[in-house]
């Protein structure tokens, strides 16, 4: 997931670039921080969504921040270490793994679409997406927390796959 949000993050870094470039510095930061917004709300919903789905209480979604962040989701983990652990190395990469169906099903939309306006708009979703599924510092800090707990998860989950696939 790491290596995605990496990916994602240098898209990003790109096409914030070349807004630069041909518009200025000042529209590509107006962009990729308020024109982007379906983008920072995919990316909270994936957080909370995850949260709630793993056991977390979730008890604080913003989508609009005018501080060192877009938004921002607050969460409670609970259980014992093991579904703490898990409840933020998943909750922390959901945005990589949400943009990836996002992007995977606007791929599909726009072989579909047969205006030039829609057309435009599936690239304006695409770009909100790309911009916004990059993972944060805190994003990255409780993925490496408890990506013990992910992998001892994925294993087992593998595990059980392999037994009903072969039964």
């Amino acid at each position: 997931m790491i290596v995605l949000g990496l990916i994602a993050s240098g898209i990003e870094q790109l096409i914030n670039r070349a807004f630069g470039m041909v518009l200025g510095s000042g529209f590509a930061f107006v962009f990729s921080n308020f024109l982007t917004f379906p983008g920072t709300v995919l990316h909270e919903l994936s957080h909370a969504f995850v949260a709630t789905i793993t056991g977390a209480k979730v008890t604080e979604i913003s989508f609009f921040d005018f501080g060192p962040s877009l938004g921002h989701v607050s969460y409670r983990p609970r259980g014992n270490k093991f579904f703490c652990a898990l409840q933020n190395s998943l909750t922390a990469c959901a945005p990589v793994i949400s943009g990836c169906i996002a992007l995977s099903l606007l791929f599909i939309l726009i072989s579909k679409v047969e205006s030039v306006l829609a057309t435009i708009g599936v690239i304006y979703l695409i770009v909100c997406v790309i911009d916004h599924m990059t993972m944060s510092i805190t994003d990255i800090i409780n993925y490496f927390r408890g990506i013990w707990a992910s992998a001892i998860f994925f294993f087992v989950l593998h595990i059980v796959l392999l037994v009903l696939v072969n039964i």
